[in-house]
């Protein structure tokens, strides 16, 4: 559980929460999708991950994935990622303005359509929150050997 609640939309706290709600398109075929609202949230004391928030079928809760942010910023400008999490920059060639994001885990898959300015626009917040290159200046390093030892 994140200690950390989310905010409301574009406001950034004093604990240094970026958050954006964005309606994505959950790509069911060729021809169909289906408009999804995630929410996507940088958490400056997390500096180098990026959190997901999205609905599970059927209203079971939520699905939260966890990735990189370097990975959805280099996804931006070119085909990004090797394992579960994928990112495709917008295509002129086919006609797509959106980013296109893969994920996929033990149980299944989704592909999304994400507009691309708005989280062009909220990864810019990201790195005014934490600039490139600062962000191990932000990991409380004790706490986490401590944790890593199992001295809570």
């Amino acid at each position: 559980m994140n200690p950390h609640p989310l905010p409301e939309e574009g406001v950034r706290p004093p604990d240094g929460v970026v958050a954006l709600t964005v309606t994505t398109n959950l790509v069911m075929s060729r021809t169909e999708a289906v408009p999804l609202a995630v929410r996507f949230s940088y958490d400056r004391l997390h500096p180098f991950t990026v959190l997901l928030d999205m609905p599970r079928p059927g209203g079971g809760g939520s699905a939260r994935w966890s990735f990189a942010r370097e990975l959805l910023q280099s996804g931006m400008h070119r085909p990004s990622g090797e394992g579960d999490v994928r990112v495709w920059p917008p295509c002129r060639c086919n006609n797509r303005a959106d980013v296109r994001l893969f994920l996929r885990d033990g149980t299944g898959s989704a592909l999304l359509d994400v507009p691309s300015q708005p989280l062009r626009e909220w990864l810019v917040r990201t790195w005014e929150a934490v600039p490139p290159g600062e962000e191990n200046a932000w990991i409380d390093w004790d706490t986490l050997v401590g944790r890593l030892l199992g001295d809570r």
